[in-house]
Formats: C-alpha cells, sequence, structure tokens
C-alpha cells in the first residue's frame, strides 16, 4: 500500500479528527453510490473507496499500535468506532449482535477487518467454508496484517491436527456420528484460535 497519510491528502502529523474528516471527505466524494450501474466510473469509484477504506483501516491500525505498546492490552487491529464494538461483542460471546454491527455496513465500506470479524461470527456457527472465505479474503485485502495471518496459520495447524478436511478433499465418504463429533471438536477448536486472535479464550485448556 501506499502512503495511507498520502492517500487520504493529510500529513502523517495530523490530527484524529483531521484523519476523520479526510476520511469522510474522501468518502463523499468517491462513494460508488454516487454514480448510476451503468456509469463506467462506478467501477473505478468502488476501487478507490477500497483503497481510502484500507488508507483509514491502516492509520488506525498504526495509532492503535502506538498508543498500547507496553501495555498488557487488548485485541489488535482496526480501531476505527463499529470494528471496536464489534470485537468486544465477540469478545463477549455476543455474536448476534455482532453480526448485527457488521451487516449495518454498506458493502462499499467493508474493510479487511470486515471480513475478518465475518470470519469469527461464522466460524461460531459452525461455517467452517464460510469463515475460511471471508478470513482468506481479509488476508488477500491486507496481507501485511499479523493478525489476519496468525489467525490463517492457526487455523490451518490445529484443523490439520484434528483432521479437519475442508481443504482439498476429492473423495466423498460416509459420515457416521463419530465424523460429526469430530467436525463439531475441530470447530470448537478452530474458534477457539480465532478468539484468542481477538484478546479473547474460548476454551480455556487449549
Amino acid at each position: 500500500m501506499n502512503d495511507p497519510y498520502s492517500i487520504l491528502g493529510i500529513y502523517s502529523d495530523a490530527t484524529d479528527e483531521e484523519v476523520k474528516a479526510a476520511y469522510r471527505n474522501m468518502a463523499r466524494k468517491y462513494h460508488p453510490d454516487n454514480y448510476d450501474d451503468d456509469n463506467p466510473l462506478k467501477e473505478l469509484a468502488k476501487e478507490k473507496m477500497q483503497e481510502i477504506n484500507a488508507a483509514y483501516d491502516e492509520i488506525q491500525r498504526m495509532r492503535a499500535s502506538a498508543s498500547s505498546k507496553g501495555s498488557s492490552g487488548s485485541y489488535s487491529g482496526s480501531a476505527s468506532g463499529i470494528y471496536v464494538e464489534i470485537r468486544q461483542k465477540i469478545n463477549a460471546r455476543r455474536y448476534r449482535e455482532a453480526e448485527a454491527l457488521l451487516a449495518s455496513v454498506s458493502e462499499y465500506d467493508r474493510t479487511a477487518d470486515w471480513h475478518f470479524l465475518t470470519a469469527m461470527c461464522l466460524m461460531q456457527r459452525g461455517r467452517v467454508n464460510d469463515a475460511m472465505r471471508e478470513l482468506e479474503l481479509a488476508c488477500s485485502m491486507d496481507p501485511s496484517n499479523m493478525e489476519y495471518q496468525r489467525a490463517k496459520e492457526m487455523f490451518n495447524t490445529q484443523g490439520g491436527m484434528y483432521g479437519s478436511a475442508y481443504y482439498g478433499e476429492s473423495h466423498a465418504h460416509r459420515r457416521s456420528s463419530a465424523d460429526d463429533a469430530c467436525d463439531c471438536c475441530t470447530n470448537l477448536i478452530c474458534l477457539d484460535c480465532l478468539c484468542e486472535c481477538l484478546g479473547g479464550d474460548l476454551i480455556r485448556c487449549i
């Protein structure tokens, strides 16, 4: 990513309020909803909006990281308003409330953090394939984010240890109650891994 401050047209010493104001002004100017579906500029606006969102997310992440150094702290990741609240809901296991907040975010305003937190909620529902798709998308949108990469590595490691067949199994087999039990355990273990990335701990003995 280019310098996130330059993308928003501000200097790195801008105040938090100036960052927010710059983000709002850019979002107001480039939001895809400003263009009709048949307008060829709509796709360009969508790409620009994603860049603006990523830049704002990165600034918030850098500032949150700088302010939390040396503390025994909380979760990492984006500190932008609604995502802080969603993380708090997930840490408190109030998943339905977290999902409601995620659903309230406009399609064009969904950052890498949105996809990452959506993966957390989907995992809690046992929708592992969908959760991994969202996590993969978060990683592709922000490949330098170590929180996302750690979650992905933990999932792959734990899922592999417990025989998860969510990747690459081409042959079908007859399911048994043992399969269902294994899937249940795998889902819980993977969810615990992802919760730990948010600073929580679903299963304390793991």
